[in-house]
């Protein structure tokens, strides 16, 4: 009985992480929302020009 309850919470806990990542996936896809960043050549921690 044991084992039998390891995998249910085992597969309840995958299935909301693949339902609760597609959720995401979905809300974030609907923006136009850029998550790239840009990486700044420069010496030391200086601030990024402003554009």
């Amino acid at each position: 009985m044991s084992q039998f309850l390891s995998v249910l919470l085992l597969l309840t806990t995958l299935t909301l992480t693949v339902c609760f990542g597609v959720a995401a996936w979905r809300q974030s896809a609907g923006r136009d929302v850029d998550i790239t960043a840009t990486i700044w050549h420069q010496e030391g921690w200086r601030a990024r020009p402003s554009d």
